[in-house]
């Protein structure tokens, strides 16, 4: 008992300072693992919603805006995390879209699948 009170006595100030790095080290990861999952689904949202916008007009009598839709063709290409499903979204879209009033719709795709094909 008494040598435990002489080691505090003696590195009281070495004490504190380890048990403060370990609780700013400790503060540290658990903002980082935070950051991380609140990023993950923000992006996981954001990348349901730009799929939903893709295939669904806003409203039932509205029709599809087709620069609209190439735009959120090329924003899936950020999204790396999602190349597998994007990649089989935009085939399946290709082949259901494969008419000639989609051509520049269809070149947007093209692109895109040989983009996330290429960083697979």
């Amino acid at each position: 008992m008494v040598s435990t009170l002489e080691f505090i006595k003696d590195y009281g100030t070495q004490l504190s300072a380890i048990a403060a790095m370990i609780a700013f080290i400790f503060g540290a990861y658990k903002y980082q693992i935070e950051r991380k999952t609140t990023l993950f689904w923000k992006e996981f949202e954001v990348f349901h919603k730009l799929i939903k916008e893709l295939v669904e007009p806003s409203s039932e009598n509205q029709i599809m805006k087709l620069d609209r839709q190439i735009a959120l063709i090329f924003e899936l290409q950020h999204y790396t995390r999602y190349y597998p499903v994007s990649l089989r979204i935009l085939k399946g879209l290709k082949s259901s879209w494969n008419k000639a009033e989609y051509k520049r719709l269809i070149d947007e795709i093209d692109i895109a699948i040989k983009h996330i094909e290429k960083n697979i």
